[in-house]
């Protein structure tokens, strides 16, 4: 029998596990100190914190280990005639250990960002996908999107 898998919502005591999942996600150049690892997950609590109400953070875990996360960014919108209050989210960093894949757990984590988008009159979310990935934001109910356009800064010295 599996152990179970608790989807839940991160809290500051998360910070060192988030850390190592988001090191795992994206590898730096070189191997961190240990000061640096804990400088990093000070840095994700505290971003968290400057602004809780816009930003949603769902871990996964099995017997006590963080082995995934989830995130939603909310953004407010230019206000409408008779909609003063306009959000829309965007869907980041989900990340699943390699060897907890294949259970449903990114599913059920972005799921449960699409329910907390629900609950905050969120009308639309956005998510860049990898190939890898596209299939659990498909079952979520995202829907390709041909005219959301991109545009990115050149890389310094370019």
């Amino acid at each position: 029998m599996e152990p179970e898998v608790v989807i839940r919502v991160a809290t500051p005591a998360d910070a060192t596990g988030l850390a190592e999942l988001k090191l795992m996600m994206s590898p730096p150049a070189a191997p961190l100190a240990d000061w640096e690892r804990a400088l990093f997950a000070h840095d994700l609590v505290s971003w968290i914190a400057v602004d809780p109400d816009a930003r949603v953070c769902l871990v996964a875990e099995v017997d006590d280990q963080l082995v995934g996360m989830a995130w939603l960014v909310v953004f407010s919108r230019a206000p409408n005639i008779g909609a003063l209050r306009r959000l829309t989210g965007d869907v980041q960093s989900v990340f699943v250990r390699p060897e907890f894949r294949g259970r449903g757990i990114a599913g059920r984590l972005v799921d449960g960002l699409l329910d907390a988008a629900r609950a905050r009159g969120i009308g639309r979310v956005s998510v860049s996908s990898n190939d890898g990935g596209a299939a659990v934001y498909r079952r979520a109910g995202f829907e390709e999107a041909p005219l959301l356009l991109e545009w990115r800064a050149d890389p310094p010295g370019h």
